[in-house]
């Protein structure tokens, strides 16, 4: 197993309020100063939330590319990831639309600068929020399929993989869930990310992590590691310091080692976002925005306990 890193923009959902206007230490540097900082402190990746590509300008394109594929090979680091959270469920058929060719998007970026996944949620929300009150589940079953199938078609062309992420509060939240969506799909380039957030809110109310780890056995692509407490919902779910939330990472990561993992697992660190009782981050309102510290710290912490 490799440990990487995940660079955020500054404010990477836009005006959410869930989220307020977030920033970070490394929220306004350019992606190849990023990847040189990861370096130093000893990953062997780094991962990229995808709104941090879509603030370069078309213009600047080519240049940008050149950077990051000059730091990749300085460096040595692989890019094993872009984080593209999009809607490919909605009451509203034009929001799909967008939320597809979004993720098209993010899937030529990954092909051009040497990325080989994409991972995206399901779509926010479907049981929190409530879309179950504007669709029916079969209609959402529909539309996540036919979406997803789309998506995966279009990545293989380009040589690449989609990761799609379990998570609470949306229509694949459990893994019978995700494996549902495998055969429906049936696609070779489908993969799960896991969350180890939402895996001990989410998924170890039904299932231990060791059992859910294997039903998914040669089918997880990504790993994002963070900490979390709070109720298995998209509005009561808080990301906290590692060693403060539920999860149990020896235990993780001695379940993916146990089925062969030996793909990349990204720091997701994501509490330099709002807090409180609305809001992402730590419950005391916002944590660390200092992502050297981040940076430094979590690999210790993550070593010391199996990773």
């Amino acid at each position: 197993m490799k440990l990487s890193f995940e660079v955020w923009p500054n404010m990477p959902w836009g005006n959410n309020p869930i989220c307020g206007p977030a920033w970070n230490s490394w929220g306004d540097k350019p992606l190849d100063w990023c990847i040189r900082q990861i370096k130093k402190y000893g990953y062997e990746g780094f991962d990229v939330i995808f709104s941090k590509l879509e603030e370069i300008r078309p213009a600047d394109r080519a240049d940008q590319v050149k950077a990051i594929k000059d730091a990749m090979n300085e460096t040595g680091l692989a890019f094993s990831s872009i984080g593209c959270h999009t809607t490919l469920v909605s009451y509203r058929w034009f929001d799909v639309e967008a939320g597809v060719q979004r993720f098209k998007n993010a899937i030529d970026w990954a092909a051009e600068t040497g990325c080989d996944n994409v991972t995206t949620l399901p779509g926010i929300g479907y049981y929190d929020p409530p879309l179950y009150n504007l669709i029916t589940r079969k209609e959402a079953w529909r539309q996540i399929v036919e979406s997803t199938r789309e998506i995966t078609k279009y990545a293989k062309e380009k040589g690449v993989t989609v990761s799609i992420e379990l998570l609470q509060g949306t229509l694949i939240n459990s893994i019978d869930d995700m494996l549902k969506l495998f055969e429906l799909v049936d696609m070779p380039n489908l993969y799960c990310c896991i969350d180890t957030g939402t895996w001990y809110s989410c998924v170890k109310p039904k299932i231990s992590i060791p059992e859910a780890v294997a039903k998914l056995k040669g089918k997880i692509r990504m790993i994002h590691v963070k900490d979390e407490v709070g109720f298995p919902n998209l509005s009561s779910m808080q990301h906290v310091w590692f060693g403060a939330g539920l999860v149990n990472f020896r235990e993780m990561s001695d379940a993916l080692r146990a089925v062969g993992y030996d793909g990349y697992a990204t720091v997701e660190w994501e509490c330099f976002q709002i807090g409180g009782l609305f809001g992402l981050g730590d419950p005391s309102g916002v944590s660390l925005t200092d992502f050297d510290r981040v940076a430094e710290e979590a690999i210790e912490f993550l070593k010391e306990h199996g990773w």
